[in-house]
């Protein structure tokens, strides 16, 4: 009783399927009466467009038949006039009396008997010397006929024309021929009203003739047109006022309007008088009563719609008793059907059974209530089975939360339309949003740079459309306090939509760190990390840039190198972070002086440089002493100690100073070194002098020292250790190359290489220097040395040779030996410098990259080259232990050597706390002045169980 009682309620909120199917067929039944009422509608009316066009092109040729046929009619009885009567010999003539006398007595009384109302004759220069005329016959104007008979004359043709002023008169205008000669024209005209009137009583519909507005009556002002000619005025034209004033463009009518009016149709149509009579202006209005054939029309279509009305009563009669019974058994069934979506599957198979009929008397609705029998069986079992799979989502549910809850990614669902509907715990932590105020918020309002949002909506949208697996894309994520963090999301659409909409599971990474860190390297690559001027090889780019446009547009540029006086003191007494303050305060003097179109660089040690655009001698001497000026105003003061400073100053002018980029430069140290020699604290401009006196004496020189220290054995080397930062053991030397003078001083690689590059000895010093080291090492079999090569080494594979003879002629263990290149000499020949290594390296001996991130994109070579080392520069590395941003950068540059399977070394420890940071950082091996000096003695470790290996490739 209390399912029935449900059932019921449920079943009074809705409509029965009984009314529903007798509505629907209802209005089906309707439509289609409807249909077939519009279109025997459209039937009844095309049949009788089709008539009336008929019986229009009828009157259109009949009206064009009347007019054509009277002015035919007319030139034919002109042309006989002519010819029957003197006519021709008195125009010849030109007798006035012999005219007057054809006219009065001849043509009088032929014009009343071939009714025409006027006869007038012209001669050749168009004078009228005859006339004849009924009464109330107008007289032609005198320009309109000049005119006509001047076009006949010419044509030698005879031509139609009409007048309505202010009667409507059609004429004919005829050549007259006297003796094969043209000696006048003969002008007959009829009235129009005559053969209007035949046209009415043929055809029974009305006609009205306009023309252009003159004088006289029936005017329309709104066409502008007056109606000389109608065939019922009283009726005609007060439709004829209507109709301008509904169409005040007569155009309208060209094809015909059907017009209502005073409980009358009619059927207007529009001819043109020039279709008729060429070059006549104005046209006739053809107006037929259609009253009688919308009235058939509409009776015709009461009477079907009586008829479908009639039938559409008895069908729906018929159709309610038809559907009554049969749907009575599915109200019954489909108010029990509820109990199955309780659960009360037994109280619904009560229901549902009934007594069992006989094949022949079943219908579809019993088979529908033995389905529901098996369907409330089945659905009992699957609730069973359902409970138990619940219970496995549920755990999985579990799972999948924890794990959400504690990746650092994050993991955004949203709709196809970019709308968030969750978002994991990290997705709150980034955005600063609880997972509350994420939902419903549109997920491009995540995006930082608004100009993307458009852009990425629409690839949303797309990748749930189009059938795409998933859609990458990288850009700045703002949090609701505003800060901005780098995030690469991933978005991939799901199988199917679920119900909330959600259709995409988006997961992003914050890669903001590993940004900065590529962001710093790529800034350290340009410029110089303790003065954040820019450095070398980018002032060369910028400098080499700058040549080619003053070379092309004709300009001038001032080029200025600088080089610190006494910085070499400076450093030795104070330290090397005396000398640091000292650079950057330089530093910071030539950025605070320049121009915005200046360009200032370090570009190494204590020589800085200045590249000024549209400057002269004087500029640049005048900025040179302004700035010694001012630095020797401003002492260096550093722990209580004052120094005075000034720098040597050499000037060099692009393009006047140089061939190249390289000359200018080398021209501009010329000047320096000058202005250095002179006293310091000075500046010089570079000229051929000082190049052939400085050039001449420092390439002679060192060229002359070089050369003897190679023959005499006056080269050697100081070795500094390599250290492996996990045990504390030696386990190579860097090789440093030295060189004895004659007065007992030992000098530096900085102070000869230079004038040896210049000098074109590279080759030769590397070749020494190669052979060197095998000595060493043929000799003392503990000794492992790393050495380094120039550019020339690189560009030539002549030094090989030795390498070769060393391996396998004296057995030599070539992972004893590494050579370091910089990327600088890799980078002048690629190819050549990647076949070069390729063999030094297959022979076994190791190669390493120095002074790694001052300089280029380095990574890319790290592709490259077998590289087995990476000797991370020291000027990245001398401040990690003060300085946050080299510290998280050389880490980051740690991270990346050693996913290429790189070993690192760090250069430039100088002491323990840059030791102990390496050490978190995981660097393999350290170098510096903390762990040792270079000095004459190699000294390596003993323990076997440390020896130096070369890592795997």
């Amino acid at each position: 009783m209390l399912a029935r009682t449900k059932g019921n309620q449920i079943g009074s909120r809705f409509i029965g399927l009984r009314w529903k199917s007798f509505l629907w067929i209802s209005l089906l039944l309707l439509s289609m009466s409807s249909v077939f009422y519009a279109l025997n509608y459209h039937a009844l009316m095309s049949q009788f467009q089709a008539r009336q066009d008929a019986d229009i092109n009828f009157l259109r040729h009949h009206i064009k038949g009347l007019f054509t046929g009277t002015s035919d009619r007319l030139m034919r009885l002109g042309g006989a006039l002519a010819t029957m009567t003197d006519l021709g010999a008195a125009l010849h003539s030109q007798s006035r009396q012999q005219i007057n006398e054809l006219v009065s007595t001849y043509y009088a009384s032929l014009g009343y008997e071939l009714d025409m109302r006027q006869i007038e004759l012209y001669t050749t220069d168009a004078a009228r010397v005859g006339r004849w005329a009924q009464y109330g016959a107008q007289e032609l104007p005198s320009d309109l006929y000049q005119l006509t008979v001047k076009q006949v004359q010419e044509e030698e043709r005879p031509k139609a024309l009409l007048n309505c002023h202010p009667l409507c008169l059609l004429y004919a205008f005829v050549p007259v021929l006297a003796s094969g000669e043209n000696v006048g024209v003969i002008a007959l005209g009829q009235s129009v009203a005559d053969f209007i009137i035949d046209f009415k009583l043929i055809t029974g519909a009305d006609i009205a003739l306009a023309v252009p507005s003159s004088s006289g009556a029936a005017k329309l002002e709104t066409w502008g047109v007056r109606m000389p000619a109608l065939t019922d005025a009283g009726t005609l034209l007060p439709l004829l006022q209507h109709l301008s004033q509904q169409y005040t463009d007569p155009s309208a009518l060209d094809h015909g309007r059907i017009i209502n009016w005073n409980k009358a149709y009619y059927d207007v149509h529009r001819i043109q008088l020039d279709t008729i009579i060429p070059g006549q202006a104005g046209f006739i209005l053809l107006i037929t009563d259609v009253s009688r054939n919308f009235q058939e029309i509409n009776q015709a279509l009461q009477q079907g719609l009586i008829t479908t009305l009639a039938s559409l009563l008895v069908a729906e009669i018929i159709l309610l008793y038809l559907i009554r019974v049969p749907l009575r058994r599915l109200s019954r069934l489909a108010l029990h059907l509820p109990l199955l979506a309780q659960g009360e599957h037994e109280q619904a198979r009560q229901y549902f059974s009934s007594p069992q009929k006989s094949k022949g008397f079943r219908d579809e609705i019993d088979f529908l209530y033995e389905s529901a029998v098996q369907l409330s069986h089945q659905l009992e079992q699957n609730s069973l089975s359902l409970a138990a799979k619940n219970r496995e989502l549920a755990e999985e549910r579990d799972f999948i939360q924890g794990l959400l809850a504690s990746a650092q990614v994050l993991v955004v669902t949203q709709t196809k339309y970019g709308v968030i509907r969750g978002g994991n715990d990290f997705a709150s932590q980034l955005t600063g949003y609880t997972q509350e105020q994420l939902y419903g918020r549109r997920f491009v309002d995540l995006i930082a740079d608004n100009e993307f949002r458009e852009e990425v909506q629409n690839q949303l949208q797309a990748l749930c459309e189009s059938g795409q697996r998933q859609m990458e894309h990288e850009h700045d994520l703002i949090s609701r306090g505003g800060e901005r963090r780098k995030v690469v999301w991933v978005h991939t659409p799901l199988h199917e939509e679920y119900s909330d909409g959600t259709a995409l599971l988006s997961v992003g990474m914050d890669i903001t760190e590993r940004v900065q860190a590529e962001s710093r390297m790529r800034w350290l690559a340009n410029h110089d990390p303790l003065t954040t001027l820019t450095n070398r090889h980018r002032f060369i780019e910028d400098l080499t840039r700058f040549y080619e446009e003053v070379a092309r547009t004709g300009s001038a540029a001032a080029l200025l190198v600088f080089d610190l006086d006494h910085f070499k003191e400076i450093n030795d007494t104070s330290g090397h972070a005396a000398g640091d303050a000292l650079l950057r305060m330089v530093a910071d003097e030539l950025k605070n002086r320049a121009r915005k179109s200046d360009i200032v660089a370090r570009l190494g040690g204590d020589e800085f440089a200045m590249l000024m655009p549209q400057t002269d001698a004087y500029g640049a001497e005048t900025f040179a002493k302004q700035l010694n000026e001012r630095l020797a105003g401003t002492p260096f003061v550093y722990e209580e100690k004052r120094y005075r400073i000034g720098a040597s100053i050499g000037i060099a002018f692009l393009p006047q100073h140089g061939a190249d980029v390289q000359e200018v430069m080398a021209n501009a140290d010329l000047a320096m070194f000058e202005a250095k020699r002179s006293g310091r604290s000075r500046a010089r401009v570079y000229s051929e002098e000082l190049q052939q006196s400085h050039a001449v004496t420092q390439n002679v020189y060192w060229k002359d020292i070089l050369t003897e220290a190679m023959e005499n054995r006056q080269l050697f080397f100081y070795y500094q250790p390599v250290v492996d930062i996990a045990t504390g053991q030696a386990l190579y030397h860097e090789a440093l190359l030295r060189m004895h003078m004659s007065d007992g001083r030992i000098v530096m690689p900085g102070e000869f290489l230079p004038s040896a590059e210049r000098a074109g000895l590279n080759y030769a010093l590397d070749c020494y220097v190669v052979e060197m080291a095998l000595r060493e090492l043929l000799a003392d079999p503990h000794k492992r040395l790393s050495i380094n090569l120039s550019t020339a080494a690189l560009n030539d594979f002549g030094w090989t040779e030795s390498l070769v003879n060393a391996v396998h002629q004296q057995n030599l263990d070539p992972n004893r030996l590494t050579f370091e290149v910089t990327e600088t000499a890799v980078i002048s020949d690629m190819e050549k410098a990647k076949n070069i290594v390729q063999d030094v390296t297959d022979l076994g001996f190791c190669l390493a990259v120095d002074d790694f991130g001052a300089g280029f994109s380095s990574l890319y070579y790290l592709k490259q080259l077998p590289v087995y080392y990476v000797k991370i520069d020291q000027s990245l590395i001398k401040d990690i232990d003060r300085d946050q941003e080299d510290c998280d950068f050389v880490r980051a540059l740690v991270s990346m050597i050693h996913a290429y399977g790189k070993k690192v070394v760090g250069e430039g420890v100088e002491n323990e706390a840059t030791l102990r940071l390496l050490k978190t950082m995981k660097v393999d091996m350290v170098q510096g002045y903390y762990l040792g000096y270079p000095s004459a003695d190699c000294v390596i470790d003993g323990n076997e169980s440390n020896e130096f290996k070369k890592p795997a490739e």
